[in-house]
Order: structure tokens, then sequence, then C-alpha cells
């Protein structure tokens, strides 16, 4: 059935933005003006070819037309026939494997089931987002499936009671995204290094646990800063060395940077991923 054929439902009253200040907006993906199938023929003299013209481009043209009927309920502000149609857009474009398509409609159902007014559903809306990620992948498009993703971890961890994580979860998703941004900012993994070198510094210096490895005299604040940094490195000049009662500390300092120096990497390359 043609999707133009469905009568369009009553515009809804204006409705509140769409999250809670808790919550960042949903990235932002307007509509290019003039979108087209990229599967599509190409139509230079600005007429959209007749569906019958090329059998094997019919599904796309078909996705193509579904998605145009969306847009233009959404620009009349009838919000829930859109909804409907934009979900039949979604569907023709995976068949024709139109990606981007299905992305933008996918990504637009989810805006609009976040909402917390009703008709509100969580759990699907975050369903449709993860469709949007996977086609913004197999389009190419990484840096829109990498933004959506941040928002839909993001958006987890103030509404986890409602999607009922358990609580190892929920530890997790916070650690997650205080540590790394959800694996997408590398920067606050080097914060977190900076961190932990001055918090054993100074946990060096306050035990008198450092001493310079000639004379063994105690070793002043920025000295133990330094062989803190050292040993989270796990480079080891030897110009300080523990004493016996803070070796336990240095070696697990040790461990925690090689840790979080590989988790660093593996967080960069996740960022640097194209």
């Amino acid at each position: 059935m043609d999707p133009r054929d469905v009568q369009p439902a009553p515009a809804p009253a204006k409705r509140p933005p769409a999250l809670d200040e808790k919550v960042p907006p949903p990235p932002d993906h307007e509509i290019p003006a003039g979108l087209e199938a990229d599967l599509a023929p190409l139509h230079p003299d600005g007429q959209p070819p007749d569906d019958g013209t090329d059998p094997y481009h019919r599904d796309s043209l078909q996705a193509q037309k579904a998605f145009d009927t969306a847009v233009e309920a959404a620009d009349r502000g009838e919000e829930e026939a859109a909804v409907r149609r934009f979900l039949t857009a979604a569907k023709l474009a995976e068949a024709a494997r139109e990606w981007y398509l299905a992305a933008l409609a996918f990504q637009h159902v989810g805006d609009f089931l976040i909402d917390p007014t009703p008709p509100s559903d969580l759990e699907r809306a975050l369903r449709m987002y993860r469709r949007a990620v996977d086609a913004f992948h197999r389009c190419g498009m990484v840096d829109d499936a990498r933004e959506l993703s941040f928002y839909l971890l993001r958006h987890q961890l103030p509404r986890s009671r409602e999607l009922k994580l358990p609580w190892p979860r929920r530890v997790e998703l916070w650690a997650y995204w205080l540590v790394a941004g959800f694996g997408h900012r590398p920067l606050r993994v080097i914060g977190l290094a900076a961190g932990v070198v001055v918090l054993f510094g100074v946990l060096y210096w306050a035990n008198g646990g450092v001493v310079a490895a000639g004379s063994r005299e105690p070793a002043g604040l920025w000295d133990c800063v330094y062989f803190s940094g050292v040993t989270f490195a796990t480079i080891g000049y030897g110009d300080f060395v523990p004493t016996p009662w803070t070796r336990p500390l240095a070696l697990f300092e040790g461990f925690v940077g090689a840790l979080t120096m590989g988790f660093f990497v593996a967080v960069l390359a996740n960022r640097l991923r194209r």
C-alpha cells in the first residue's frame, strides 16, 4: 500500500521539549534539502524517474517516496502521522539497502518515542537508536554513528531506574562515562592518569616512602610526584626507589598505569576509527 493512502492523524498539541534537563538533546540530524536514495537512478533533468523505468531501482524509489511523505507530514506538524510514515520508510529503506534513509528514519522515530510525554516508549526508542547507529555504520557515516551511540548511552544514565538496569550495570555506565566518555573521550583518560600520578605522589610523600637511590635521603613532594610518574609509566629510571613498606603500593601503581595506558590506546583507536 502506498504510504500516501494513509489518512494522517489530527495534529497533536505542541509538545514540551524532547528531553528533561538531565540529558543532552539528541544529535541534530537535519534532513538535507533534496535528499535522494543512494541507489536510485540519476535524473539530471530534475524530474524523478518513473518507478517502472528499471525494476532494479524500484525498491529504492519506493523507499524514497515513503521517506519524502514522512518528511512532508513532519513539516506540517503531524507528528504521530510522521512517525508512522517514518517507520514505513525505515522498513522499505532497509529492504532496499538504503542505509542513510533508514538511519534518518529510525532516529526520527527514536526522538519521538524517547520524549517523556505520552506516547513514550523508552525501550523501543533505544532500539530505534541502535538500528540507526547500525545503519549509519553500514553507509560509512562513522562520525554520525559515534555521535548517536554516545547519546544513546548517555541517555541511559538518568533513566537507568526506568530501564530497570541492575546496580552493577548502572555503576559500570557511570564509571565508563566518567573515565572515558563511553569510549569516545580519550582526553578524559589522560586526565585520569594525571590524577592518579598526583594522588600516588602525595601518598608517597606523606609516608616518606621514596628515597634517593644513592644518599637514601627522603624525597620531597615534587620528587615523589616524579617517582609516581615514572612508576605509572613503567619506566623506572632508578634515581629514586621506594622504601620497603611502600613497595606494594608502587607495584600496584605500576599495574594501574599499565592498564590505564592500554585503555587509553583502545579509546583513542575507537575515536580515530573511520
